[in-house]
């Protein structure tokens, strides 16, 4: 029963660190773009604050989309990590940027049509940067069973380590 319950808890664990991941990607998307979305939503000086403040939303929201479909192969990876217990914050960066890479490399003829799809390393420290957010929330404690501890042998009689009487035994 204590299975189960770790399990429910940790798809709820997990699915939580990849919404948190995909918005932290999107604001390392966002910074690593800033430039081009000042020019983007570069407005008359005569416009209203709010309308830079809208724009500036309606990017965040189809970088939001696109980060998404970059990440989404980050779910093997995912499922890699619970399966075999991999708690390794370089295991979870790697595949985030693996992942971006390969969403990036998949969108193909939809990278044609965007300024902010050109610039590879920008992508690759979105992938980074949500891969090591996601660790931070569920990928620390990854797994649905832990892992077991390692066995600790006792000395063997006579070893340098061992006891006095496997030391008057030798002599």
């Amino acid at each position: 029963m204590a299975i189960i319950g770790r399990l429910l808890l940790r798809l709820i664990v997990v699915a939580l660190g990849a919404a948190v991941a995909i918005y932290f990607g999107t604001v390392a998307s966002c910074i690593a773009n800033w430039g081009r979305f000042a020019a983007l939503i570069n407005l008359p000086p005569d416009s209203h604050l709010i309308v830079d403040i809208v724009m500036a939303a309606f990017m965040a929201f189809v970088l939001v989309h696109v980060v998404s479909i970059m990440l989404g192969p980050a779910l093997i990876g995912i499922a890699v990590a619970e399966t075999f217990a991999i708690r390794s914050w370089i295991f979870h960066a790697l595949n985030g940027a693996l992942s971006s890479w390969v969403g990036w490399v998949t969108l193909g003829r939809g990278r044609a049509f965007s300024e902010f799809y050109d610039n590879s390393m920008a992508i690759l420290a979105t992938g980074l940067v949500a891969g090591f957010v996601y660790w931070l929330i569920a990928g620390w404690n990854a797994g649905i069973v832990k892992p077991a501890a390692p066995a600790i042998s006792p000395p063997a009689p006579g070893d340098a380590r061992g006891d006095a009487r496997g030391d008057a035994i030798s002599r």
